[in-house]
C-alpha cells in the first residue's frame, strides 16, 4: 500500500507576506513600465487616453476644475502649434492628412477634457466617450505605423531584428527599424535604425556592427552602419548586403574627376555607390595635409598612383616625392614628377629645398598687393589658392618612418607641417603604422597631418585606427578582411576622413596602368624664382641618381643631354654648376624664334637645341601660351601662334 507524502505547509508572518506581495507588485509594475516604454510608439494612443482620463478625473474632482481644464487645453494648443512650427522649420512639414489628424486629435482631446471636468470626472457616459476617442485617434495611428507588406524577405528582416538584435540581451535593446527598403539591384536591404533616446547612441550602433552581422548571418564587411545625414544621435543608417559591393574592383576613370574650383577629387567608392572624396586644397584657405596608413598589401602604393596622377595632369600642382626604397614603391613615377628622391640622403636635400621654398613664398605672399571684394587695395595674404604662376607644391613622403628616423628631417618636416600650409605646400605622410615611434616621436607632426585627410587602409593591429582617427569616426581597420570569401584581394579597403566623415568602409579606385598616366600629360614645375631658390640640388637630382645607379640616361633623351652638359661644366668649374636660366624675356624670345622656324616641336627638343634647362623652357612655354604667342598642339608639343608675333620678337631682339 502506497504511503502518501506528508504535506509541507510554510507558515509566514503577516510582515513577510506583505513584503513578498510588495516585491511581486513592484516586479509586475516594472515589467509594465518597461513594456510600455519599449513599445511606446505603437502604444502612444493608449498612453494618451490614460493620461486624458487621469487628468479628467482630477479636474472633475476638484472645485472649479473646469478652470484647470481650460488652462490645460491652452497648454495643449500651444504645444501643438510649437510642434507643427518646429517641423516646418526643419523642412519636415506634415502632409495635409497628417496635419488634419494632429489638429483633430488635439482639439477633440481638449473638448473631452473640458467635458469631464464639467461633468464630474469619469462618471458615465465619459468612459464610453473616452473609448470612442481612443479608437478614433488610435486606428489611424496604428494604420500609419503598421509594418507594411514588402517584397521578398523584408518582413523576415524586421522579424530577425526584433528577435536577435532588439531583445533584452540583444546588441541594441529596444531599437526598431523603419524605412526598410530593398536595394534596386536586389543585393540586400537598407533601413533606418531608431535607438531608444537617452539609452543608446549612434556610436554604440556602429560598434555593434559585428553582432548585427552575426544576427543576419553575413560577414561584418557586408553590414554598414553609419550616422544619418542630419546627425541625430538616436538614429543610424543600416545597409545589409548579400554580396559586398566593394568586392568588385572599381577602375579609376581618370584625372578629369578633379574639381579645380573646390580642390576635391574622388579616390574611391562606398558600398552604396557614393564617392569617397579627397581634398587637395581648400579655396581661400590653403592645402590640406595627409596621413595615409595601412599594413603590407593594403593598397597604399596604388592609392599614391592615383593621387600622383591627379597632380601630374593638373597645371595647379607640382609633385615632389621621397621614396627611400630606391623608387621601388613608386617605380612608374621616378621620371614623371618634378623631383624624385630615392634615398634618405636625397630626401634630406629635397626637404631642405622645400623649406627654402616655404620661406620664399612666405615673404612673397606677405608683401603681395591685391584688391578685395570691396575694391580696397591691401597688402599681404594670409591664405593660399593655387594658380599656374604659383602652383601647389605636394610633398609625398613614402615609408615616412625611414625618413623621420633622422632628427634633422623631423625638425624640417615639423616646420613644413606647421607653417607651409598658408603658402601652398602640402605634406603627405605615408606609413604602415601611424604611431609616434613611426613618425619621429613627434606628436606635433602627427596632430598636424591628422587634422587633414586621413586614409587608413587595412591595419595589422586595432590601435592604428584609433590613433589615426582619434575618435572622430568609429572605425576599426583591423577588422577588415585580408581576402574576400572568393579568395580575391581586399587591397584598397579602408576608411577615409576628409571632406566627408562617413564611418562606412570604402575601397579606393584601382589604377590599371599607372605608367600610362605617368607618361602622358606634362610635368608641372616651380616658377623661375622657385627654381632658383631650390638651387643646384633641384637642378641636378637626375644626374646624382644616374651616377648612383652607374648607368647614364640614353643619349637621345634631351633631359639627359642637358644634365650631361651640366655635369661637364661642373667638373670644369670645380663642382660649381651654372645657375638655372630664369624664364625672362630673352628665353621667351629665343623660344618664339625657334618655333617660328619650325612647324612644331616638343618641349624636350626645344630645351636641347637651345641649351636651356627643361624647367625653364616648360615655364616659358606656359607663359607664352597665356600671352597668346604660342599654342599647345597636344601634350608636350608646341607651335608658334602666328607669324606676326614672331616678327615682333625678332624685331625686339
Amino acid at each position: 500500500m502506497l504511503r502518501r507524502r506528508p504535506r509541507i505547509v510554510i507558515r509566514r508572518s503577516k510582515l513577510e507576506t506583505a513584503v513578498l506581495t510588495a516585491r511581486a507588485l513592484f516586479r509586475t509594475g516594472r515589467g509594465i513600465v518597461r513594456f510600455s516604454w519599449r513599445h511606446r510608439r505603437p502604444l502612444a494612443p493608449v498612453h494618451a487616453a490614460i493620461t486624458l482620463g487621469t487628468l479628467g478625473a482630477a479636474c472633475g474632482a476638484a472645485a472649479d476644475g473646469w478652470k484647470t481644464a481650460l488652462l490645460l487645453d491652452a497648454s495643449l494648443a500651444a504645444g501643438t502649434a510649437w510642434w507643427l512650427r518646429r517641423r516646418r522649420l526643419k523642412d519636415r512639414p506634415l502632409r495635409p492628412r497628417e496635419h488634419a489628424y494632429a489638429l483633430t486629435s488635439a482639439g477633440t482631446a481638449g473638448v473631452l477634457l473640458l467635458a469631464m471636468a464639467a461633468h464630474g470626472g469619469i462618471a458615465p457616459p465619459m468612459p464610453g466617450l473616452l473609448l470612442i476617442w481612443l479608437l478614433a485617434a488610435g486606428i489611424p495611428w496604428w494604420w500609419h505605423h503598421r509594418i507594411r507588406d514588402v517584397d521578398g524577405a523584408l518582413g523576415e528582416e524586421i522579424e530577425l531584428w526584433e528577435q536577435r538584435v532588439a531583445h533584452d540581451r540583444g546588441a541594441l535593446t529596444g531599437s526598431w527599424l523603419t524605412n526598410l527598403v530593398g536595394r534596386a539591384d536586389g543585393n540586400g536591404v537598407s533601413a533606418l535604425i531608431n535607438l531608444p533616446p537617452g539609452e543608446l547612441t549612434t556610436e554604440q550602433a556602429v560598434a555593434a556592427t559585428g553582432r548585427i552581422a552575426s544576427a543576419f548571418g553575413v560577414p561584418p564587411s557586408s553590414v554598414v552602419i553609419e550616422a544619418t545625414a542630419e546627425g541625430a544621435n538616436n538614429q543610424a543608417e543600416l545597409a545589409v548586403y548579400k554580396r559586398n559591393p566593394l568586392q568588385a574592383v572599381h577602375p579609376w576613370p581618370g584625372p578629369h574627376l578633379l574639381d579645380h574650383e573646390a580642390g576635391i577629387a574622388p579616390i574611391g567608392v562606398y558600398p552604396d555607390g557614393g564617392h569617397a572624396l579627397y581634398r587637395f586644397w581648400r579655396p581661400g584657405s590653403g592645402p590640406v595635409h595627409d596621413l595615409i596608413a595601412g599594413t603590407t598589401d593594403a593598397g597604399k602604393s596604388r592609392l599614391l598612383d592615383q593621387l600622383l596622377a591627379y597632380e601630374r595632369h593638373s597645371p595647379l600642382m607640382v609633385s615632389w616625392v621621397i621614396d627611400p626604397q630606391r623608387g621601388q614603391s613608386l617605380p612608374d613615377w621616378q621620371d614623371a614628377v618634378d623631383w624624385f628622391a630615392d634615398s634618405v640622403t636625397e630626401g634630406k636635400k629635397l626637404l631642405k629645398a622645400a623649406q627654402r621654398e616655404m620661406y620664399r613664398r612666405n615673404k612673397l605672399l606677405a608683401r603681395m598687393e591685391w584688391v578685395d571684394e570691396k575694391g580696397r587695395l591691401r597688402r599681404g595674404k594670409a591664405s593660399f589658392t593655387p594658380t599656374e604662376d604659383l602652383p601647389l607644391l605636394c610633398l609625398t613622403i613614402e615609408e615616412a618612418h625611414a625618413v623621420l628616423a633622422d632628427p634633422a628631417n623631423v625638425k624640417i618636416v615639423e616646420d613644413l607641417a606647421k607653417m607651409a600650409r598658408k603658402c601652398g605646400i602640402k605634406l603627405r605622410l605615408v606609413t604602415q603604422v601611424p604611431l609616434l615611434a613611426q613618425l619621429g616621436n613627434s606628436m606635433t607632426l602627427r596632430d598636424m597631418v591628422a587634422a587633414g585627410n586621413v586614409v587608413v587602409l587595412r591595419t595589422a593591429n586595432r590601435l592604428s585606427g584609433q590613433v589615426a582617427f582619434n575618435g572622430t569616426i568609429p572605425a576599426d581597420p583591423h577588422a577588415l578582411p585580408r581576402e574576400f570569401p572568393d579568395g580575391s584581394s581586399s587591397s584598397g579597403l579602408g576608411y577615409s576622413l576628409g571632406p566627408q566623415a562617413r564611418s562606412s568602409v570604402m575601397r579606393t579606385h584601382f589604377v590599371e596602368d599607372p605608367f600610362e598616366w605617368a607618361t602622358t600629360g606634362e610635368t608641372t614645375t616651380l616658377c623661375a624664382e622657385g627654381i632658383a631658390t631650390a638651387g643646384t640640388d633641384y637642378a641636378t637630382w637626375r644626374q646624382r641618381r644616374d651616377e648612383a645607379w652607374g648607368t647614364p640616361e640614353p643619349a637621345d633623351d634631351p633631359a639627359a643631354v642637358s644634365l650631361t652638359k651640366d655635369a661637364a661644366a661642373a667638373d670644369a668649374d670645380a663642382d660649381e654648376l651654372a645657375p638655372v636660366v630664369p624664364a625672362d624675356d630673352s628665353a621667351k624670345s629665343a623660344i618664339c624664334t625657334y618655333l617660328a622656324e619650325r612647324d612644331q616641336a616638343r618641349t624636350g627638343v626645344i630645351a636641347h637645341d637651345l641649351d636651356i634647362p627643361l624647367p625653364t623652357v616648360s615655364q616659358s612655354l606656359r607663359r607664352l601660351a597665356a600671352e597668346g604667342r604660342v599654342s599647345r598642339v597636344r601634350h608636350g608639343v608646341w607651335a608658334a601662334a602666328d607669324t606676326g608675333a614672331t616678327e615682333r620678337d625678332d624685331a625686339a631682339a
